[in-house]
């Protein structure tokens, strides 16, 4: 990439810093109040749990809080106002090249090991590398720690060291340990409304068909087109079609899914071929799930503005089972749809699910 291409591409993800942080601001005032008094008044905890569901913008509150402290900022940092020198800092903060910040995010590991919790303890409890005398860590979907993993955290955290802020975030509190939920000061995100996710879109040009799907079904705040071109989002959405009976035959959907829909290895670029596309099919049936489980909702609710097909689809269905009921679809697609991950087979997820769907 040249000077020029990363200059322009350094003022692209500082734009996008920025807005995420006015959505921040916005949409979960009483946290951001909360965070930005605290930095002002220098009364941090040394350890914060941020909890909420996905695309909540705790994972950006965790950003943004480490480069406030960096750039020992009166309050939450607005980057668009910072000095030449506090705004290097801050963009070497959100591109992880800041010495004394590390992330381990633990979305797409089975667990968070307890050697990387030691290669925490190990690098903060050496002198400062940059200017400052802080230092902060952060740890993402900290519920996907191996219990010797917590244990040590938990001992690094009943010992804080002057300075050292941890910052932990976590879609299910109810995975972590008591003991490290004691030792934070939990922070509670909630949930985006549609509507913020429908005006993102909307910016950004994305088709009213895919807004519909797509405002309550993933939680991103920008690169909505990207995803929408994307083969994950694609192929859910023709294997949704092929479900409902819009398109292609319903009877042949996990016959076409081994043959035409998942992603082989051997189509993917890069080092971790097998990795990557086993994600990208986990990422293809949790995306599907989940337009599914919004399809039985909206059998209930009996929604107005959609797309024609998805409207067809549901008056069809009431009147070939007028008195069927979807609770019990709900609770299969989402109890499924948890089990989306590396460790089960996802042709087997499938097909188990399409079963008891048809048996209700």
């Amino acid at each position: 990439m040249s000077e020029i291409d990363t200059l322009t591409q350094e003022k692209e993800d500082k734009k996008k810093r920025i807005k995420k942080r006015k959505l921040l601001e916005k949409n979960q005032e009483v946290v951001f109040r909360v965070i930005d008094k605290a930095l002002r008044t220098r009364a941090l905890s040394h350890a914060y749990l941020f909890v909420g569901p996905e695309g909540c913008l705790k994972e950006e509150m965790a950003q943004l809080v480490a480069q406030s402290i960096f750039c020992e900022s009166d309050g939450v940092i607005r980057e668009e106002e910072l000095e030449d020198e506090k705004g290097e800092i801050a963009r070497r903060v959100a591109n992880g090249s800041y010495g004394d910040y590390l992330v381990i995010d633990g979305y797409r590991k089975s667990q968070i090991s307890k050697e990387e919790v030691g290669m925490i303890q190990e690098l903060f409890s050496k002198t400062t590398i940059e200017k400052s005398d802080y230092k902060v860590y952060v740890l993402k979907h900290i519920e996907n720690t191996s219990i010797q993993a917590m244990n040590s955290l938990l001992k690094f955290l009943e010992e804080p060291t002057e300075n050292v802020y941890a910052i932990l975030t976590t879609d299910n509190i109810e995975r972590i340990l008591p003991t490290i939920v004691s030792r934070c000061v939990t922070v509670p995100f909630h949930s985006l409304s549609e509507s913020v996710y429908k005006s993102l879109m909307e910016e950004e040009g994305v088709d009213p068909e895919d807004i519909y799907l797509l405002s309550r079904s993933i939680h991103l705040l920008d690169g909505f087109g990207d995803f929408v071109a994307s083969d994950v989002y694609q192929i859910a959405k023709t294997m949704f079609k092929q479900y409902i009976g819009v398109e292609n035959n319903k009877d042949l959907l996990l016959v076409d899914y081994d043959v035409r829909y998942r992603i082989n290895p051997k189509d993917i670029t890069g080092d971790d071929k097998t990795g990557t596309a086993r994600d990208m099919n986990m990422d293809i049936l949790k995306l599907f799930f989940t337009f599914l489980i919004n399809y039985y909702k909206d059998m209930i609710q009996c929604p107005k503005e959609v797309p024609s097909w998805y409207y067809n689809s549901i008056e069809s269905e009431h009147s070939l089972y007028p008195n069927k009921t979807y609770e019990k679809h709900i609770d299969t697609l989402i109890e499924q749809r948890d089990r989306c991950n590396r460790n089960n087979d996802l042709n087997l997820l499938l097909a188990q699910t399409i079963y008891r769907l048809e048996a209700f």
